[in-house]
């Protein structure tokens, strides 16, 4: 089954290098890349030119800010049977879109995939929260499970299911874009499973930020899940658990040791308490 993968990048040369290569080192080879340049200048020029030698390779420049608008731009083009969204930082293990086009090819009653997301040196989650069960993805598991990396979805899908363009890095609700877009596919009737046996590999972001640059990150993440909750009308009873339940996270991962990612769920609450606040006000305006 050929696949169509969106790839939207901006200033990352060395990290968008190790994913090209794992991607001519798949096992299935019936791929095109769709690589939507947000970069004014032109360094990624001969990454291009070296890799399109190896695969297909579709270069869109699009220099305007905003991740769901270039993701938008990309899935215009998406002619294959499958489509996902690496990001220019992941890597994709040899038989990853072989097994993804199993699981498709074995039932076609799927419409779409949610796969796992490990870390790049071990096999601990690449995020912040603990692993989920193997299952059907509903709304709450959407809700924990939906990292645009992670989605797979049949081609019908691209033509009627589209990124919310005021959501996602590059606005003020710097997150849950992919859980949004989750979303939008199970209401268009995508019936989507989650397997946690098929991964990549995701810098893990503790690793690799400082401890303020962390909780920026997930506080501005956050602020996005709280538009979410707003747009989606949840239940005050579920907006309420949503906001208080990452000072749960808190308190275990202090007990586990894991200081420097528990540093960062109060800013989770907090992000999403505005995140929600805010958007309340917009609508309201």
């Amino acid at each position: 089954m050929r696949f169509s993968l969106v790839l939207a990048t901006k200033h990352r040369v060395k990290e968008l290098q190790c994913f090209l290569e794992s991607l001519a080192a798949q096992t299935c080879t019936d791929f095109e890349l769709i690589l939507v340049d947000q970069n004014a200048d032109d360094r990624l020029a001969e990454l291009i030119k070296f890799y399109s030698q190896k695969f297909p390779i579709l270069h869109i420049k699009q220099p305007e800010p905003g991740l769901s608008r270039a993701r938008n731009q990309g899935l215009k083009h998406v002619k294959g049977e499958l489509f996902g969204f690496p990001d220019d930082d992941c890597i994709y293990p040899a038989d990853f879109l072989a097994k993804v086009s199993e699981f498709f090819h074995s039932d076609s009653a799927w419409g779409g995939l949610v796969i796992n997301v490990l870390d790049l040196d071990s096999d601990k989650e690449a995020m912040l929260y603990l692993p989920e069960s193997p299952g059907v993805v509903d709304y709450d598991k959407g809700w924990i499970v939906g990292m645009t990396a992670a989605l797979f979805y049949r081609g019908d899908f691209a033509l009627s299911v589209q990124f919310d363009e005021n959501m996602g890095p590059g606005t003020p609700w710097g997150g849950a874009e992919d859980v949004d877009y989750l979303y939008s596919c199970l209401d268009a009737g995508a019936k989507t499973y989650y397997d946690p046996q098929i991964i990549i590999r995701h810098p893990t972001p503790s690793k690799f930020y400082s401890i303020p640059q962390s909780i920026q990150r997930e506080y501005n993440h956050a602020r996005g899940a709280g538009f979410l909750m707003r747009k989606c009308k949840l239940p005050l009873s579920k907006v309420f658990w949503r906001i208080t339940s990452p000072l749960i996270y808190t308190i275990q991962f202090i007990f586990q040791g894991r200081s420097r990612e528990a540093a960062c769920f109060p800013g989770v609450s907090l992000g999403r308490l505005l995140g929600y606040l805010g958007s309340w006000k917009i609508s309201e305006q």
